[in-house]
């Protein structure tokens, strides 16, 4: 233990030591540019909310990737996969069905069926589920990314990092644009916004938006595409004026989806091509069963701001989900008119296998936030949720005859916060930010058909969640910044073990403890802004999941995890603009040995995996692009080319499948004359080809046991290109 502090010091020391020289450097070259901290807010034009309130990004100690509606359109981000994907030090898995994802910030993962390790709050509403960070964005305001543990701000769950994301309010004009796209894949998309105020005091917006497509990915044995979706969107806001102090503001949305799922392919990776998924191995999936999914959710919010006095304001936010899915898939992906598992015949193959998942959700935070633009600034507040979360895993043949058992798992969360923020000098700021979340977790394990209860377990996770910031800004141009968090993840209930399986019924907490130093600076009177930060994160008890007959979680006691970032934009003139961020990080196991899931005859018992990277937390990712705007009469022209890279992903602990590096370019040209507005836009423009994710046969006793002809390891291919035109209209 010392030495692994000793480790953790020496690297936060030579972090700052690199840092403070990138600062000093920083500061020579933007002296002349030197002005009143109070004026920062107003000459950025770069405004977050993610300290609880309105403030310049570069005052912000913290590592944020903000973007702005402008930002969204250039890009042309249309689901929360490419926000990720445009974001250096963050990685997404979207794999399955429309629900299931895993999101890695940092090296810190989510797991399947399990809570996520970043927070994802929408219009000041925590939402209480991952399944709910998959459902379709539209009319989008902003969407803030904050890397680091975040619990003292969002409470647990935001262990890796947080997404803040705000949609179109109502506004007094009435007005609206609407768009209709095409693309490959026989790919039809629809969105459209109405701003419709009723009066002075009451304004409405509607927005909706709608996406058909048969999809990109064919199934080989069934000869069609299996990746076919529609997505449909709707939702109300409305912001009522109460008096000139008191607004209230209502959000009603709703979303239904359906289409293919667990469209994965089946090959013998390992033994063929010692577990590198490209070339030859990315096969496509040739099973006999496709599976299929659907989803609808619908949610209500209502806040209520009232300012009191010229120094305080009080914000209370409320809110209901409702969610259901069905998803059905096979778990052979093959065509064998026989399958077996360890030689025992299944005529029908391993399907149909069900898994339908049910979320009820009513969450609401109370805050009391500082007005005062003074010396101090605070905000203090309450936070309760509520989760029922409903799972059922019916394995089909896989029973024999026995009923299928669903997890009823119940959470009640409650979370008391408060933060201040002091100037010490004009120049020096220190911030104090402290949570307390504590999470009584119940989960009944029931029979579906008969009701009976095979199991019933109950455990309270709790954890302070501290945070503290040391800002300098000389100037309004630069800030230099050290930052340190701990955030935690609640643990959770496994299905409850046979005598010889290798998982603990319950499994632990997960906790991090983060150091991060950095810089941020304008130049050139703002058409340059750099940031480099470096962070060292412990990552204690990993919450690793694997399938053994079905989705378990091992803990895994330790894992170093520490890197850079760094960022840069700048305005070239003649309407050339180029930005790029790079992410290097290290995430390794530490101390860790399991048990062997799959031993064969030579292989050991016990496996030392100490060392080994962790799951889809890849050493780096890379962005960068380049955009110019202009005109040609009367018509406005922009056009942006970006490129992103993701070096090699570990789909599971051993390291053995793995997706090797992959680049992918991106393109767009808009037109616009008027009201009117035309673009052509490509993503994977060079049709490049990788495994998004991966099971294998070292880590799964079924695939290792499947014949005929096996063993195998189960893979999903990415959809290839991507490219369309989209025409909008705005009255």
């Amino acid at each position: 233990m010392r030495q692994n502090a000793t480790t953790f010091m020496s690297a936060v020391s030579t972090l700052c030591g690199i840092l403070a020289g990138a600062g000093l450097y920083a500061l020579s070259v933007t002296s002349a540019h030197a002005g009143a901290l109070s004026g920062a807010d107003a000459e950025d034009g770069i405004i977050v909310t993610a300290r609880g309130r309105a403030e310049a990004e570069i005052a912000v100690p913290d590592s944020i990737a903000v973007y702005t509606p402008a930002d969204i359109a250039a890009r042309k981000l249309t689901t929360i996969d490419e926000f990720i994907a445009a974001t250096p030090g963050i990685f997404m898995i979207h794999d399955q069905d429309p629900g299931t994802n895993l999101i890695s910030v940092r090296g810190v993962s989510t797991n399947r069926n399990q809570s996520p390790s970043i927070a994802y709050i929408v219009d000041g509403l925590a939402l209480p589920d991952a399944e709910l960070f998959t459902l379709r964005p539209y009319d989008i305001a902003g969407v803030e990314i904050l890397k680091g543990p975040q619990g003292a701000l969002f409470g647990r769950s935001a262990s890796g990092g947080a997404i803040n994301m705000t949609t179109g309010d109502p506004g007094p004009d009435w007005g609206g644009e609407a768009s209709v796209g095409a693309g490959n894949g026989f790919t039809w998309t629809a969105d459209g916004v109405v701003n419709a105020p009723v009066s002075e005091q009451v304004q409405l917006r509607l927005a909706g938006s709608y996406r058909n497509s048969e999809g990109f990915i064919r199934n080989s044995f069934l000869d069609r595409k299996v990746d076919g979706s529609i997505s449909r969107n709707l939702r109300l806001k409305a912001k009522v004026a109460l008096s000139e102090t008191g607004t209230l503001r209502f959000r009603l949305g709703w979303a239904n989806e359906e289409g293919g799922a667990a469209y994965i392919s089946s090959g013998n990776v390992t033994g063929l091509y010692g577990g590198r998924l490209s070339g030859a191995a990315l096969t496509d999936p040739f099973g006999d069963f496709e599976g299929r999914a659907s989803r609808t959710w619908w949610g209500a919010q209502a806040t209520y701001e009232q300012d009191i006095g010229e120094s305080l304001r009080l914000i209370w936010t409320g809110g209901h989900d409702d969610y259901h899915k069905d998803f059905v898939e096979e778990l052979d992906f093959r065509n064998d008119p026989v399958v077996t598992v360890d030689g025992f015949p299944f005529p029908g193959g391993l399907q149909p296998i069900a898994q339908p998942v049910d979320i009820r959700a009513w969450t609401s935070e109370l805050r009391l936030v500082s007005r005062d633009p003074g010396p101090l600034r605070w905000h203090a507040g309450f936070f309760f949720q509520r989760l029922e979360r409903d799972r059922t895993d019916d394995f089909g043949p896989l029973l024999f005859g026995a009923e299928a058992p669903r997890a009823e798992t119940r959470s009640n969360q409650i979370g008391l916060f408060a933060q201040a923020s002091y100037d010490l000098t004009p120049q020096i700021e220190a911030t104090l930010a402290l949570r307390y979340d504590s999470d009584r977790r119940k989960e009944d394990t029931v029979g579906t058909q008969s009701g009976a209860i095979f199991a019933r377990r109950a455990h309270t996770f709790d954890k302070w969640q501290p945070k503290v910031s040391l800002a300098w800004r000389p100037t309004g141009d630069f800030t230099a910044y050290v930052t340190g968090a701990i955030g935690f993840k609640a643990g959770g209930f496994n299905p409850l073990p046979g005598p010889s399986d290798l998982w603990q019924a319950d499994f632990a907490a997960e906790t991090t403890r983060s150091v991060e130093a950095g810089v941020k600076a304008r130049l050139a009177d703002g058409r340059v802004r750099l940031s480099l930060a470096g962070f060292v994160t412990d990552y204690e008890n990993f919450q690793n999941t694997v399938f053994l007959g079905n989705s378990v979680v091992l803990s895994v006691p330790q894992v170093d995890v520490h890197g850079v970032e760094a960022s840069a934009q700048a305005d070239l003139g003649a309407g050339f603009r180029v930005d790029g961020g790079l992410a290097w990080t290290r995430s390794r196991v530490g101390r860790y040995t399991t048990p062997n899931p799959t031993p064969e005859p030579g292989e050991p018992l016990i496996l030392d995996l100490r060392g080994k990277r962790t799951p889809n937390a890849p050493d780096w990712t890379v962005n960068g692009g380049l955009g110019w705007q202009g005109e040609a009469g009367p018509v406005a022209i922009s056009a942006r080319a970006s490129v992103a890279y993701v070096s090699r992903v570990d789909f599971e602990i051993d390291n053995i499948l793995h997706s090797p590096g992959y680049a992918s370019v991106d393109s767009r040209i808009g037109l616009t004359r008027g009201p009117w507005s035309l673009e052509l836009w490509a993503k994977n423009l060079f049709d490049k080809r990788w495994a998004i994710s991966a099971f294998g046969q070292q880590q799964l006793p079924l695939l290792l046991g499947l014949g005929p002809n096996g063993p195998f390891d189960s893979f999903t291919i990415n959809t290839g290109r991507q490219f369309g035109a989209t025409a909008g209209w705005r009255f």
